[in-house]
């Protein structure tokens, strides 16, 4: 039996020849635009933009491709880890959860290294299309056969391999070489889960982007004529020996209409507690109301998002994924990005909030993830009334999805860091016709502004 490497090497190149038909295209631009508004809505981040600009002016600092944010360029390693880092900040992005319970991964992510990768080998649009198909084929197939976060390595962790081998096929690797660029990226090791717990730093946002760099020198070196370690995935000490996984069999592609579309800025184990909260909070004046509130939902959520520091994060990477924080803002108000900032999380009545926040797992509710994501959400009145609500899904899951219009309208609400509203309507218009374009300037050229000084 082949090597898994070979396999994939042989999935990849295959996958990359496949004829995109309309709806295979359509998937793909409505996850390309989520993805666009996300980046977008992390522009508004001056404190991050200006740590960008301190790389590019710093020691080893390139001169050939785009950092977004900055109106500045660097090398292309610089560029892969920074602007993909923009696709993750906002935590806007979507989320695969594999339908046999192992992995998840966030597509919009390859999204974010598709268009540093269009801006640097020149794509057009149809090019830039099938590489993001390639991209969410791969990661998606990786999380059906990997869960590297029970292991205690980061839900990123597969992200070193298939951005190795989707970077591979761009750079026009053969068959051989794919093979040793995922040999190459094993030997960078593996990215630890310890961003996501403890006191959850800013790094959180930038595991994704650690991978995606990594797995850009595998596949030049590899290009180059280096060789890796054989077996990378099934041998003694290959990946398979740390993170837990099902068999080997590339069996089907998997199924990219699974894709779980976010309506708020925060982690995707929060996106169906945040709707029960929102329902929840006409029925009662403020937190000055509200005795006590009990939040139950599956196991899984609760590991991501009830973690030591969830009832009192101290950055906005450890606020965007704890259900308390989100769970007590939905019940005041509707979630805004700037709801994560350390200015709101000062706010005295959502701190008094979340200290009434109860968050248990109910058996019942673990049982059915996936494909559901419940939640019960009870709040206690200070006249000892309760309220209750309950989702199993939440909004922009398959089961209760966004339309096209309300993807459209997620970006919309997020151009303003990047295009005045004279040309928002033309931005939106070339992603949906992205099949279209000559090359990807009109879409990049936004991206590329000067935004950590100055607006639009």
């Amino acid at each position: 039996m082949a090597d898994l490497e070979s396999e994939l090497a042989r999935y990849t190149q295959r996958l990359a020849d496949k004829r995109l038909g309309e709806e295979d295209l359509h998937t793909i631009k409505r996850s390309v635009i989520d993805s666009y508004a996300g980046i977008c809505a992390s522009m508004t981040d001056r404190k991050l933009l200006d740590r960008f600009r301190r790389v590019t002016e710093g020691p080893g600092a390139g001169s050939d491709s785009a950092v977004w944010g900055v109106g500045r360029e660097s090398g292309i390693a610089d560029a892969v880890f920074l602007d993909t880092v923009l696709a993750r900040r906002s935590d806007l992005l979507n989320t695969y959860v594999s339908p046999n319970g192992m992995g998840g991964i966030h597509p919009s992510d390859n999204v974010a290294l598709a268009w540093v990768l269009g801006d640097w080998l020149k794509w057009n649009g149809h090019q830039f299309l099938n590489s993001v198909n390639l991209f969410f084929h791969l990661s998606a197939l990786l999380a059906d056969h990997y869960d590297p976060e029970e292991s205690g390595f980061d839900h990123d962790a597969a992200a070193l391999f298939w951005t190795a081998f989707a970077i591979g096929q761009a750079l026009g690797l053969s068959e051989t070489q794919l093979i040793e660029a995922q040999r190459i990226a094993g030997g960078f090791g593996y990215t630890s889960n310890q961003a996501a717990v403890g006191e959850v730093t800013d790094w959180k946002h930038c595991t994704y982007a650690s991978c995606a760099a990594r797995g850009l020198e595998a596949a030049r070196l590899a290009r180059a004529g280096f060789t890796g370690a054989q077996r990378i995935y099934q041998g003694e000490f290959g990946a398979d020996h740390f993170f837990r996984h099902r068999g080997t069999a590339l069996d089907g592609e998997p199924d990219l209409t699974r894709i779980i579309f976010k309506r708020w800025p925060a982690l995707f184990y929060c996106q169906t507690p945040i709707d029960v909260a929102l329902e929840l909070s006409s029925g009662f004046d403020g937190a000055d109301d509200i005795r006590a509130v009990t939040v139950e939902t599956y196991g899984r959520a609760i590991r991501n998002g009830a973690t030591a520091s969830a009832s009192h994060p101290v950055s906005r990477a450890g606020r965007t994924p704890s259900l308390p924080y989100c769970v007590a803002t939905a019940l005041l108000k509707p979630v805004e990005y700037s709801d994560f900032e350390a200015e709101r999380a000062r706010d005295p009545q959502l701190r008094q909030l979340m200290e009434k926040i109860d968050v248990r797992e109910d058996a019942a509710m673990t049982r059915k993830f996936p494909p559901m994501t419940p939640c019960r959400i009870s709040v206690t009145l200070r006249d000892g009334d309760v309220v209750r609500g309950e989702r199993d899904f939440s909004r922009g899951d398959p089961h209760d999805p966004l339309s096209d219009d309300d993807v459209s309208d997620k970006l919309r609400a997020n151009l303003s860091p990047v295009a005045p509203p004279t040309d928002r309507g033309e931005i939106l218009a070339d992603l949906w016709g992205l099949e279209r374009l000559e090359d990807l300037s009109p879409l990049l050229t936004p991206l590329k502004q000067d935004l950590a000084t100055t607006g639009p």
